[in-house]
């Protein structure tokens, strides 16, 4: 509902209006349009004003494209022959001009409404995502036609791509529970947008249906775009990509990442500007982390093969590993997981070329696992654990003398994490218990094993195991 709003607008003002979805955006234009009628208050309306562009509702479905022009050119009393060679020439829809409107696409639909926009001299003219219609040289079209013959017109722009908002506008606003703040400044604007729409407290990974992470993964890419938070950031990374602004678009893209670590497509993009920014083994764990988690290893290929060139590294010698389904120790790990593991097992961050290193030599999760395991810094890390289990035995889960910190904050969100990897086949009590420990305080490692981690992964067992057996040699 929108509240007490109060905007003027005037010849040469174009204010680009930011929310998030649902926010009640496009039912302002609709209202300022006339498409719609208020419920209380009052539009006065000075100027001649567009139907939304991109809206197709105006169109009589069971009409042709060209009866549509006929119809608006014989209610605005314009000349139906040249405003149809105008539509005809801009839409491009050819043959498809002919045909009902209700068998055009959603992309064709848009076409034929700015086309038909454009053949009409508004004052005003309403703008509700026209920039998302169409290739790129179509939106350069649409912009001159626009924003370069009709620069001197009032505007309404609604976009979810903040760039275009801030390329296009001279005035700014932000729709909120739906009052209106207005903003003569875009990064004033733009960033009360970010801290309303909450960019900063994200889970790691969506687990409210599953803790199958082969699941995950292929409904990463589904979820990842239904969430504004990260939409915006890629957007946000998209546009200073554009502007080869290397580091400041990976970082956005890493904030998005973290949001949904299994969206494939946004690895590859994020290696891209890695790779621009001559960071060449960051992109090259971003491309392989892509690959892992199903990008097709044809569409990275050749971006790889120049990073590892740079390193001085052929191709060949380390091969890509593409996604696998199936039981975790099966599948093959990813940057994100990395990461995860190495908290776990050394307490500490991994470094960038360690990272590199274990994608290229690492497969599968127990093959990782055991390697990690070997790691010097495990025994640094969880020596009470392994005197203890020296003991009692692996699996026990006995009070550890040592008290456990973890520096890294965000504990819950990390225990969902791994029970994704570690205990995905074991009961949800146990996960529970798991995510409870760590809440708790407890050092996370002896208490995953315990709980039946790892219980069916060969090589990891057995590297736990060996560290065991030092510990009562020694």
């Amino acid at each position: 509902m929108l509240d007490g709003i109060n905007l003027e607008l005037r010849m040469g003002e174009r204010i680009g209006i930011l929310g998030r979805n649902g926010a009640g955006k496009s039912t302002m234009v609709r209202l300022i349009s006339g498409a719609e009628r208020q419920t209380s208050g009052r539009i006065e309306r000075t100027m001649s004003v567009s139907w939304p562009l991109a809206f197709g509702g105006a169109f009589q479905q069971n009409l042709t494209g060209v009866d549509n022009v006929r119809f608006i050119s014989r209610i605005y009393d314009q000349d139906f022959a040249h405003n149809l060679a105008f539509v005809q020439d801009f839409s491009e829809l050819g043959a498809y001009l002919k045909e009902p409107v209700r068998t055009y696409s959603s992309g064709m639909r848009a076409r034929l409404a700015f086309a038909i926009s454009m053949i009409i001299e508004f004052d005003c003219f309403l703008i509700d995502e026209i920039g998302a219609v169409g290739d790129a040289r179509f939106h350069d079209r649409c912009n001159y036609e626009l924003f370069g013959k009709r620069g001197d017109r009032a505007m309404v722009l609604i976009s979810h791509d903040a760039g275009y908002v801030r390329d296009h506008c001279n005035r700014f606003a932000l729709l909120h529970q739906g009052k209106l703040a207005l903003y003569d400044d875009f990064e004033t604007a733009y960033g009360e947008f970010r801290e309303r729409i909450g960019l900063i407290a994200a889970p790691v990974v969506d687990h409210s249906t599953t803790t199958d992470r082969g699941a995950l993964i292929e409904v990463a890419q589904h979820r990842a775009l239904q969430d504004e938070r990260f939409t915006m950031l890629v957007r946000e990374g998209d546009w200073l990509r554009d502007e080869r602004r290397w580091a400041e678009a990976e970082e956005r893209y890493t904030a998005a990442l973290a949001l949904h670590p299994y969206q494939r497509s946004y690895w590859v993009q994020h290696a891209h500007v890695a790779k621009e920014g001559t960071d060449f083994q960051r992109a090259e764990a971003s491309y392989r982390t892509a690959c892992a988690f199903g990008e097709p290893i044809q569409d990275v290929f050749e971006h790889l093969a120049f990073v590892l060139d740079r390193q001085g590294v052929d191709p060949s010698t380390w091969p890509v590993h593409p996604y696998v389904k199936g039981p975790v120790k099966n599948q093959v790990p990813g940057r994100p997981d990395i990461e995860v593991l190495a908290r776990l097992l050394w307490k500490t961050d991994v470094q960038e070329v360690e990272v590199v290193d274990l994608l290229r030599r690492h497969a599968t999760f127990d093959d990782l696992l055991f390697a990690m395991l070997s790691d010097g810094r495990v025994r640094e890390a969880h020596t009470a654990w392994i005197r203890y289990a020296g003991e009692h035995g692996v699996a026990s889960n006995g009070v550890i003398p040592t008290p456990y910190t973890d520096e890294h904050g965000d504990t819950t969100d990390w225990a969902h994490t791994l029970c994704v990897i570690a205990l995905s086949d074991t009961s949800d009590q146990a996960r529970q218990e798991l995510i409870d420990g760590i809440a708790a305080g407890q050092d996370v490692l002896p208490l995953l094993v315990a709980l039946g981690g790892f219980a069916e992964w060969p090589l990891t067992r057995a590297a736990l195991q060996h560290l065991v057996t030092l510990q009562i040699e020694q």
